[in-house]
């Protein structure tokens, strides 16, 4: 597996560049997607996925949060230490070898973006060294290999279709539920909470 380290070291800070340098999306412009039962686009079936809105282009990013590889951190990166409990996680079909990562703090590593309160998302690799070799505990950091992205009105057009359900960010829930379980019990709750209250498709915009 050690193949892997040099391609996506390559790559760290890419998403900064391309990203970040742009203006920092309110948290309120982050929610989770959750993929319809008929979900048709195999690589998002049975997917929950951590989105925002980010920049003057009115695009949508976002991470994969229920797909791990069977590969830990210290098999991409060998000369990080301590980073044997960490797994590399599946973030999505846009840039494979780009390395992102999420990370529950109080203060945002650098050049991150906030998610959502103490949850923050970044591509720097000097921060995520540093995460890894302190300890930093998989319940606060979680490391990805791709990102999910979509154009200017694409994901609305597919919530109106009905690819998608979606819920505020729970950060204990995407961190502490077992990856497997995650999507069936998001997916039950977004239908729960739709039969209790409607939501109007007007409603099912991020960050407008």
């Amino acid at each position: 597996m050690r193949r892997f380290a040099l391609p996506l070291l390559l790559v760290f800070g890419l998403w900064s560049w391309l990203v970040f340098a742009a203006e920092e999306p309110a948290p309120n412009r982050s929610v989770l997607l959750i993929a319809n039962e008929e979900m048709a686009d195999p690589r998002f079936r049975e997917s929950v996925v951590l989105v925002t809105r980010h920049g003057r282009s009115r695009s949508t990013i976002g991470v994969i949060v229920n797909r791990a590889f069977d590969v830990s951190l210290d098999q991409v990166f060998p000369d990080f230490r301590l980073a044997t409990q960490h797994r590399l996680h599946y973030g999505g079909p846009v840039s494979k070898g780009q390395i992102v990562f999420l990370v529950r703090g109080d203060a945002a590593p650098k050049a991150a973006i906030t998610l959502a309160e103490h949850l923050f998302i970044s591509s720097d690799g000097g921060s995520l060294r540093r995460l890894v070799e302190a300890s930093t505990p998989t319940d606060r950091l979680r490391v990805f290999d791709g990102f999910a992205s979509w154009a200017p009105g694409q994901l609305e057009q597919e919530i109106d279709r009905g690819d998608w359900y979606l819920l505020p960010v729970d950060a204990d829930a995407l961190f502490s539920e077992p990856l497997g379980e995650l999507w069936q019990k998001l997916l039950r709750r977004a239908t729960q909470s739709m039969v209790r209250a409607p939501q109007p498709a007007a409603l099912a915009r991020i960050g407008n």
